[in-house]
């Protein structure tokens, strides 16, 4: 059973009163018959905002408001199970994604290797941001740069954040996981892509402190060029502060040691000097102690039934308190309803 420390507990308890008065605790529309609430508005979700508005009810509450507000205006509940599969692997290459591997205090680790956000890769990701988004209603809606950023960030609070949860090979498995720690490859980032990138960070770094709050541990922006400060001071205008106090800076020299206080080499990615292998867009490739707690249900014709596929996944319960993994989104205009694994059994 998950546990919190006595303040926050008695915080979530005087909060949650606020909340049902509100009506926010009732079940989101857009969720089908089954679906839990974890990352939408469980108890870690509010903690999550009272953290951030550093335990001050009224400024969470409106925090809270203007991000679920944001979510129902882009119905991206309903979306996260119509999105294509194929737009939504595009977006993971956008973001920092989950590696499948955790950190020592079982945080999951998500990467970007920033030289796959090029010009091409902004360019198409402008033409996002004119789209005009249909009625979830059908199979395969169009769907804006906002409503990607939602369903793909949504993948992080509804499955990957519980997932980790529920592990219980971490020094603290009573404490539930609510952060994740950040890994940049900024080895090949130059001064022109920086600029090209500003209006891409400032939607970003909007959505993701508006929306997903106290989501991130730290970022370890690694393999800095030299000119790092002339960058930094062309991007910081558009990062969230609370999110750049997360930002730590690391030189080559520094990177291995650094990181390796945080994360064993066997989860922690070549480019940064360890021994997982990353390229930047993969499907997570889950450590040993996840794959051993799932019990695998994919087709009998899968080439390899221990791996999550493409697309958003989200947990299921069913016969009671049971789990599942399941995979949704559309495939070929099709919507996919595909069990992938059982937590627990």
């Amino acid at each position: 059973m998950e546990t919190l420390c006595v303040d926050d507990t008695a915080a979530l308890a005087t909060f949650g009163q606020i909340y049902t008065e509100q009506g926010l605790l009732q079940r989101p529309s857009g969720l089908k018959e089954g679906d839990v609430s974890d990352g939408i508005n469980d108890k870690t979700t509010i903690l999550r905002f009272l953290q951030a508005r550093e335990m001050n009810y009224a400024d969470a509450l409106e925090q809270f408001q203007k991000a679920t507000k944001f979510h129902a205006d882009k119905r991206a509940l309903s979306l996260y199970d119509l999105i294509s599969v194929d737009d939504f692997e595009d977006t993971r290459k956008l973001y920092p994604h989950w590696t499948g591997r955790r950190d020592k205090r079982g945080f999951p680790i998500l990467m970007i290797d920033a030289a796959h956000l090029n010009h091409a890769a902004m360019i198409e990701w402008r033409k996002t941001r004119t789209i005009t988004p249909s009625s979830p209603d059908g199979p395969a809606p169009s769907a804006d740069m906002a409503q990607r950023a939602l369903v793909f960030h949504d993948g992080l609070t509804r499955f990957i954040l519980p997932l980790c949860t529920a592990m219980t090979d971490r020094p603290n498995p009573s404490v539930p996981v609510i952060k994740s720690i950040y890994l940049v490859d900024a080895s090949c980032i130059s001064l022109k892509q920086a600029w090209d990138l500003k209006d891409f960070a400032q939607d970003v770094s909007w959505i993701l402190a508006t929306c997903y709050p106290e989501t991130i541990d730290r970022i370890f922006v690694c393999n800095v060029p030299s000119y790092l400060t002339t960058i930094w001071n062309v991007f910081k205008k558009f990062v969230d502060p609370v999110t750049a106090e997360k930002i730590i800076f690391l030189r080559p020299n520094d990177v291995s040691p650094t990181i390796e206080k945080y994360i064993d080499p066997e989860n922690i990615p070549s480019q940064l000097g360890g021994h997982f292998t990353f390229t930047n867009g993969m499907l997570p490739d889950l450590d040993a102690g996840i794959r051993k707690a799932l019990y695998w249900t994919a087709p009998s014709d899968s080439s390899n039934t221990c791996s999550l596929p493409p697309g958003p996944i989200k947990w299921v319960e069913y016969e009671g308190s049971r789990r599942a993994a399941m995979a949704t989104g559309t495939v070929g205009g099709l919507q996919r309803v595909e069990r992938v694994a059982v937590l627990g059994s």
